[in-house]
């Protein structure tokens, strides 16, 4: 491999290249047929990505942008009427996502394995489906772990077996994680509503 510059001061490798794919001639793949043929992509994306989400999720706005200059795509999704102000988190203090935080908002957070969870685990004893959800009640301003369908699930050495309350620096365990959870929002303090 040999780099070499060319006489418009671009680099190429002159082993891939006869001539700086830069400077080529008509016919030949230069750098703005590239970006243009990315930009093309990326609207098919964009409008493939609309329609899809038009079908299958109406109550979900999406707005997706393309940043041609810096040739990818970036999605933003957010429920309509809601804003997601952080309520607490899930810190995991064992197992694979050993370290990490996991945002909690208000409503169902579910747990769980497969990519339909809020928040996902690499963990096999952890169920693909929901496993289990913690719940931020806004109004009464509390937490709440939801065990799901059997799963196993334990705040501390505790099996739950049906709904209950939860407060900050409990750990929940499901499979081989252990999530401690950390709340913002506690006693008087909880967002307000945006008017």
């Amino acid at each position: 491999m040999a780099i070499v510059t060319c006489q418009n001061g671009h680099f190429y490798d002159n082993e891939k290249f006869g001539e700086c794919p830069h400077c080529a001639g008509p016919g030949t793949e230069t750098q703005d047929s590239v970006t243009v043929a990315m930009a093309q992509q990326s609207r098919e994306v964009e409008r493939y990505a609309m329609e899809y989400l038009k079908r299958s999720a109406p109550q979900t706005h999406v707005k997706i942008s393309v940043q041609e200059d810096e040739e990818k795509t970036v999605g933003l999704y957010q429920k309509r009427g809601m804003e997601k102000c952080t309520a607490g988190w899930l810190v995991c203090i064992a197992g694979e996502a050993y370290g990490r935080d996991f945002p909690l908002y208000a409503g169902f957070n579910r747990i769980g394995r497969g990519s339909g969870n809020d928040i996902r685990l690499n963990d096999n004893q952890v169920s693909r489906d929901e496993h289990c959800s913690i719940v931020y009640e806004e109004k009464k301003n509390v937490f709440y772990l939801t065990p799901k369908g059997g799963n196993l699930t334990y705040v501390g050495e505790e099996m739950v077996h049906q709904a209950q309350q939860i407060a900050g620096g409990d750990v929940i365990t499901v499979g081989q994680t252990q999530l401690e959870l950390a709340v913002f929002c506690t006693g008087d303090k909880k967002w307000a509503k945006k008017e």
